[in-house]
């Protein structure tokens, strides 16, 4: 394999790595925005001698809850992405990460769209800019960053909705059927100012439907052209037996520098490979299995050295 071949194949397995960083850094400014404004917003309710109790009205704070919960989860997988190339969390996680892009997005786009033409200062015054506008470009950024290999089934995307649903109906709860005067909520969103609100909370879910499925199209094609980018960046001038010393190299690279219960096989880029020079993937699972078991008897020979 020529040295230029060997520097597109190593680019190939750094991209995990470049992804981690993004989505470590994003991930970091998405946690440090929304609690650093949501304290702030505490801060202004107890020193007005407001009840706190009425943040928790607003879709914005349940949203940012959610994108700080799901970013604190991620980020020691983003870590972990940078130390070892490979960024992988569980679909639970994944899924948590969606529903909270689904929920902030929402709020973003009825900023934009309903508050800021109204209300400049009240869209993006004080904490509300990190909660309606930096938060969500950068939650948003982590998730095309971080959503990769996993393939969602509609029956899995209306569960991402599930937060919305239960806000949505509390909203409805507290503002339609009791309102104020029972100790309910002021409307809010005006979902029942303009339409009943039998008309208007159709609308705001086929809306966020759209808004969910328009982010999953997005993450895909972005993970189809990254497919593509690394498909195009190894040289088909390969032969098998240089294929198999590079995806034994990687299963030692894992092996040696990998966590024992944290350990994985990187399927995505076993079938890349597998696509790419017309090799059986479980002939590549062999291999890099292989690479993967001395990896880790290197390391403890390594560990026993030391002791």
């Amino acid at each position: 394999m020529s040295n230029s071949n060997r520097v597109n194949k190593q680019y190939m397995v750094n991209i995990q790595k470049s992804r981690s960083i993004v989505s470590l850094i994003a991930c970091v400014i998405t946690l440090v925005c929304s609690v650093s404004a949501l304290s702030v917003d505490i801060a202004i309710y107890v020193k007005q001698g407001w009840p706190v109790s009425e943040l928790f009205s607003y879709f914005t704070t349940i949203s940012n809850i959610l994108v700080s919960v799901a970013s604190s989860f991620i980020v020691p997988f983003a870590i972990d992405g940078i130390r070892y190339k490979r960024f992988i969390m569980p679909k639970w996680l994944s899924m948590l990460h969606y529903s909270g892009i689904i929920c902030i997005s929402l709020v973003f786009v009825f900023v934009l769209v309903a508050i800021m033409p109204y209300d400049m200062e009240f869209a993006v015054g004080g904490p509300n800019f990190f909660l309606h506008i930096i938060s969500p470009i950068a939650i948003i950024i982590s998730f095309f960053m971080v959503e990769s290999h996993y393939n969602y089934s509609h029956k899995e995307l209306l569960v991402c909705m599930i937060p919305f649903f239960i806000y949505s109906i509390v909203y409805v709860v507290m503002v339609a059927v009791l309102g104020p005067e029972k100790g309910g909520w002021e409307d809010l969103y005006m979902l029942n100012t303009f339409l009943p609100a039998a008309v208007s909370l159709p609308i705001v879910y086929l809306v966020t439907y759209a808004l969910a499925r328009i982010l999953r199209k997005l993450s895909d094609v972005l993970y189809d052209y990254r497919r593509k980018h690394l498909l195009s960046s190894w040289s088909k001038d390969i032969d098998l037996v240089e294929v198999k010393i590079e995806v034994y190299g990687l299963g030692r690279f894992y092996g040696l520098n990998g966590d024992e219960n944290s350990l994985s096989v990187p399927m995505d880029i076993l079938e890349l490979v597998a696509d790419r020079y017309n090799v059986s993937t479980r002939e590549l699972y062999t291999v890099y299995t292989k690479g993967l078991f001395n990896g880790i008897c290197e390391s403890e020979n390594k560990l026993s050295d030391y002791s």
